[in-house]
């Protein structure tokens, strides 16, 4: 058995049977009228129906080739051929007397092409004609006055059609976007069962059934047992066809809709398209349980009330739509103001669930934040809607995802259709970890099928078709697994809701940031005080070893032996390195910290000659050459500055190549608002994959040999870092040489860059 009316439609071939019976050519009327089809040039007679005897007093068989003027004195005959102008354009015509039988009508003619086709019912006396076409409009029209809802507006539709008609039972039943129909208000006589929200699949008012209502507005079956009448000849002498009767009133039903009637109980039925904006929003259907002739009157009472409601209906559904939009709107900015107020949006979402759960029609809701799951209402158990939100993450590729029917695309072999049928998910970030999930139950769907469609099809000359002798019987099907479709102003209000709760996350961040900023820089400022503190009593223990070491020689003088003056040595050697090292690490601490300066203007080629100055005994004692291209005015600190070119340069001279002449250049280049400066030499180099270890503190790439701490090129990187630079080293391999790049900020003015000049 199918699951859902999708699946049932998809398994019905017979149902396209429906949709190919060619309904507008039935070839036969209903027997409350009389039909003439004339040649529109020469009014010549060219079919009649069966029944005309009784109406016309003339034999069907006869009237082929007889002219309009044989039936009709010369102004009548006027009145019905003049002002035909448009294919289907009804002309009525009233108190037409015919010469033979002497009987009064009311008569609808209209073109069809080369044909002129004329409906004749008998005019009602005055206890028949129904209510006074002007009070009953006039009535209709105050109750449809003023701003009312959508649903209240079709009810009083209904009930006053119901009292214009005297039918027992009036629907208004609306087409839905996949041409589905479903019964949004009613009015019956009590005794009856309700059909108030039923749904109907597409099938059961097929295409072509839907084009013939929009093209024609209103089908009577006064009478769903009486015989229809037959068109003599059956088929067109001047066509060579069945004539086309989209636009007659009097067109009969088709068989199986009959047959349909009969099994739902109807002996009479009356259909008032709505039409809205050139399309088929809907249709009045009328029943009735007896037999009944609704009088032209009437009719065209009710036609003129459908055309009124279908001009309001815009206006109906643009107050609900704004009525719903403002109290989502509402809801919205309570969330937003109470947000800062909870501090949490966790918090916020759990405290308001309820309301966010009855904004959008939602049995449950379900909210995943930062970490924390929140349920409420009818939801799965919570490992179970963590699944679906693992499923989310991995399967949701934009912020609002909805759907009225998730069972066929979520394949978790836990999901229970009962629990929820529809879904509307609002994911904060794309990627990200935060989603608001609202659930929706399945709409219960009975839907009353003309007969059972697993029954067989037969093959008529018309083609295939259901069966009406076998399954026109009334036969139900309910369905649970589509929920209510969410709307535009439910979606607009996720949307919406979405940009509030990313806006409440990144301010909650950005507190977040800030708070770690001002621990960092409280633990900095500890540091640096540690740091101070520690170095200042560690210097003091290292004077301390070098001065009783030096008083240890001093006081032993030639007693010493050779081993004990090399202890002593060693442990002056120790000591001096200890002091450098704890020294360099207190201004490695230091950077970031209380050494972040205010930036301003520092002119390099001024930093380079302090720099060559403190260098110069080192540049003596190896023969160092440092030559420069023009070095730029950078937004720094000149202590930093002179730190990393120092650094740079000594590292330059230090390791150089045993008997090579130490060649350093300094060059710049400038990009965008950075400056790109290098430093070159001609020394030892080292191996690529050391590209990045160079940088690190106390990782050195050579032994005791060579003179340092290890903290220099980790003080470079701390310094550039500050000023949210990049520094990367280069070399061919071992004695090619390294080249030292790092990127500064450049000075935005003219102004400071020559103040810096002049300094």
């Amino acid at each position: 058995m199918p699951n859902s009316p999708d699946e049932l439609e998809s398994s019905l071939p017979d149902l396209s049977a429906c949709e190919r019976e060619p309904i507008h050519l039935p070839g036969v009327i209903e027997p409350n009228g009389c039909m003439l089809v004339l040649d529109a040039r020469s009014l010549r007679i060219l079919q009649a129906s069966s029944n005309i005897l009784p109406f016309l007093g003339v034999e069907p068989e006869t009237l082929s080739g007889m002219n309009l003027a044989d039936l009709f004195r010369k102004a009548n005959c006027d009145l019905l051929i003049s002002g035909i102008s448009g294919e289907g354009k009804h002309r009525y015509v009233r108190n037409l007397q015919a010469e033979k039988s002497g009987m009064v009508f009311d008569a609808l003619v209209h073109k069809n092409q080369s044909l002129l086709m004329i409906e004749f019912e008998p005019c009602p006396s005055p206890l028949e004609a129904g209510a006074d076409i002007y009070g009953s409009l006039t009535g209709a029209m105050a109750d449809l006055d003023g701003a009312l809802p959508l649903v209240s507006l079709c009810q009083r539709v209904a009930a006053r059609i119901r009292t214009i008609t005297g039918f027992d039972r009036v629907m208004v039943y609306r087409f839905l976007k996949d041409d589905s129909g479903s019964v949004i208000a009613e009015d019956r006589r009590e005794d009856l069962v309700p059909y108030l929200g039923l749904r109907y699949p597409a099938s059961d008012i097929p295409a072509q059934a839907r084009r013939l209502y929009l093209l024609n507005t209103l089908r009577l079956k006064a009478d769903v047992n009486a015989r229809s009448a037959a068109l003599i000849p059956a088929v067109n002498p001047l066509t060579g066809t069945t004539p086309d009767m989209t636009y007659c009133v009097l067109r009969s039903m088709s068989p199986v809709h009959v047959e349909y009637l009969r099994n739902m109980g109807v002996a009479a039925t009356l259909s008032i398209s709505i039409v809205k904006d050139g399309r088929l929003w809907g249709l009045i259907a009328c029943h009735h349980t007896e037999a009944r002739l609704v009088p032209h009157p009437t009719r065209i009472t009710c036609e003129v009330l459908a055309r009124v409601f279908a001009s309001s209906i815009a206006a109906a559904e643009e107050q609900d739509q704004q009525r719903h939009a403002a109290a989502l709107r509402h809801l919205t900015g309570r969330v937003k103001a109470r947000l800062p107020q909870d501090r949490q949006v966790i918090g916020t979402l759990a405290g308001m669930a309820q309301d966010l759960s009855m904004a959008l029609g939602a049995q449950g809701c379900i909210f995943s934040i930062a970490g924390k799951v929140v349920v409420f209402g009818t939801t799965p158990a919570l490992a179970q809607a963590e699944v679906l939100l693992a499923w989310l993450r991995i399967n949701q590729r934009e912020h609002i995802f909805a759907s009225e029917r998730m069972a066929p695309f979520y394949p978790d072999p836990g999901y229970e259709p009962d629990l929820f049928s529809g879904l509307l998910s609002v994911r904060i970030a794309l990627d990200g970890p935060d989603f608001m999930v609202w659930l929706r139950p399945a709409v219960v769907q009975v839907i009353t099928w003309a007969g059972n469609p697993d029954k067989p099809v037969l093959e008529t000359e018309a083609g295939l078709r259901i069966s009406p002798r076998l399954s026109f019987e009334q036969w139900k099907q309910t369905f649970r697994d589509r929920a209510e479709p969410w709307t535009d102003s439910d979606l607009a209000f996720a949307s919406a809701l979405r940009s509030d709760i990313a806006e409440a996350l990144l301010l909650q961040m950005n507190e977040e940031i800030v708070r770690l900023n001002v621990e960092l820089a409280r633990s900095n400022d500890e540091l640096g005080s540690f740091a101070y503190t520690a170095s200042h009593d560690l210097q003091e223990s290292v004077r301390s070893i070098r001065a009783f070491s030096q008083l240890l020689a001093l006081s032993a003088g030639s007693e010493l032996s050779a081993d004990s003056q090399t202890f002593i040595a060693t442990i002056e050697n120790s000591a001096e390195r200890m002091g450098s090292l704890i020294t360099a690490l207190l201004s490695y601490a230091q950077l970031g910290g209380a050494e972040q300066r205010a930036g301003k203007a520092v002119d390099l080629e001024q930093v380079l000659s302090w720099v060559l100055t403190n260098l110069n005994s080192q540049m003596r004692g190896s023969g160092a050459i440092v030559t420069h291209d023009a070095l730029p005015v950078v937004f720094s600190d000149p202590d930093h500055m002179m730190q990393l070119l120092q650094n740079l340069i000594s590292n330059a001279i230090k390791f150089r190549r045993p008997d090579v002449l130490p060649l350093i250049h300094l060059a710049s280049q400038r990009e965008s608002n950075s400056w790109l400066l290098s430093v070159h030499d001609n020394g030892q180099g080292f191996d690529s994959e050391y590209s990045d270890t160079i940088f690190m503190a106390f990782r050195r790439l050579h032994g005791r040999e060579v003179p340092g701490n290890g903290i220099g090129l980790a003080a470079c990187k701390r310094i550039v870092d500050i000023h949210h630079g990049r520094i990367w080293a280069e070399s061919a391999g071992k004695d090619q040489g390294s080249t030292f790049w790092f990127t500064m900020p450049c000075v935005t003015t003219a102004q400071d860059q020559s103040a810096a000049r002049s300094a």
